[in-house]
């Protein structure tokens, strides 16, 4: 359900920069504003709605505590610092994906992002927040071969290469025409030349 919210999400967002000609800064802008406003506007009855263990971990089991919240950056510099380092790196995040939108499609953003987790999963091991695997060298490496396909720089090239250009320049074999016709052939310029000569000194 949430590749289908984001897929959609991408589509229209393509849709209304290139329709109005927004301009990458300008549309996320108002993007911040109103996810601020709505996601803020929701905080509220989010607070006083009790959930299970399985969707809450929050002391008092609230879907949203966002006092809590507030009183861990209150006690904590490292989230705080966090918080603004979030902030900051969506911010770029957005510009770049809707400046990619605009100037290609939505298609290639998504592409280009699906690259993204591999730079986190190498900070990751380099930071030593998680353990490595090899299953993760193959499904990058399939993920690396897949945005090479898309972008037309492996098998394409190499088929148009070898197969289709030697299809297109290969000389076709003459063809037997019907009746007396004679089979198609480059013209007898020797013969022109001498009938030219003829016709000149008669």
């Amino acid at each position: 359900m949430a590749q289908i919210i984001v897929a959609i999400q991408m589509c229209y967002e393509e849709r209304f920069v290139l329709k109005h000609n927004v301009p990458p800064l300008q549309a996320v802008g108002w993007e911040g504003f109103f996810g601020f406003f709505i996601l803020s506007t929701l905080l509220i009855p989010f607070y006083f709605i009790h959930a299970d263990q399985m969707f809450s971990h929050s002391p008092q089991y609230r879907l949203e505590d966002a006092l809590d919240a507030f009183c861990q950056m209150g006690n904590s510099k490292i989230i705080v610092i966090a918080m603004i380092g979030n902030i900051i790196s969506i911010a770029f995040f957005n510009f770049s994906g809707i400046s990619v939108t605009k100037e290609m499609n939505a298609t290639t953003r998504m592409v280009l992002d699906s690259v993204r987790t591999l730079i986190i999963w190498a900070v990751g091991l380099i930071a030593t927040w998680e353990k490595f695997q090899y299953l993760q060298i193959i499904g990058f490496v399939l993920l690396i071969i897949g945005t090479c396909i898309y972008n037309d720089l492996l098998i394409g090239p190499f088929f148009r290469h070898r197969y289709m250009l030697r299809w297109i320049f290969t000389p076709e074999e003459p063809t037997q025409l019907r009746g007396t016709e004679k089979l198609l052939g480059p013209p007898d310029y020797e013969d022109s030349i001498n009938e030219h000569s003829r016709l000149i000194n008669s």
